[in-house]
């Protein structure tokens, strides 16, 4: 014991453990992440993007502008895998992901995406653009999912169990997403307008 009143503890000394701090990516389940995909109609993607680079951000101590990054992730996900990829190999975590496919993946899935809504936007192609927006949803959404694993590896939980259970938002947005993903599949029956 030390003589000195003032000097901190040996607890205090040492670092905080791992599991205490900041995740370095956003985990999320499998179920919860297909859930909030498919119902928001791919909205979901935005907040998924941001809350990576938000927790990479606290995490790394670095200045990323995460809304940015969400809003333009075609440009930043490579980055963001590469972030989580690096990590995974810092901790010395072997897992197979394949990191810069999947952004390629992504990158080309969401183009695809907006060229499909652009086309539903200026009506050309009705039903069959309609028809190809919505099914190119699980796609884009599988693709994700894929990425996602890698980050929840980089973060320590590989299925997502720190993220599995459903806030009152989410079921708010599943059940607005539900409505609007039917009102969509209801409108691919209507006949065209003259």
């Amino acid at each position: 014991m030390s003589d000195n009143l003032h000097a901190p503890s040996p607890s205090e000394l040492t670092a905080p453990a791992r599991e205490t701090e900041q995740p370095p990516f956003y985990v999320v389940s499998r179920g919860k992440f297909f859930t909030l995909y498919i119902l928001t109609l791919g909205l979901y993607q935005l907040y998924w993007a941001y809350k990576n680079w938000k927790c990479f951000e606290r995490s790394s101590g670095e200045r990323l502008w995460p809304v940015a990054r969400a809003f333009f992730s075609i440009f930043f996900t490579h980055s963001l895998y590469r972030q989580a990829d690096n990590r995974l190999k810092q901790d010395g975590r072997a897992f197979e992901w394949r990191p810069g496919t999947l952004a390629t993946l992504f990158v080309v899935a969401m183009l695809i995406s907006n060229l499909l809504d652009a086309l539903v936007r200026k009506n050309i192609g009705f039903p069959l653009t309609d028809a190809a927006s919505l099914a190119i949803l699980p796609v884009t959404a599988w693709i994700t999912w894929r990425g996602q694993r890698g980050l929840n590896a980089a973060a320590g939980d590989p299925e997502g169990h720190g993220n599995a259970r459903f806030s009152a938002l989410n079921y708010v947005f599943i059940v607005i997403g539900a409505l609007l993903l039917a009102l969509a599949c209801f409108g691919l029956t209507l006949p065209p307008e003259v």
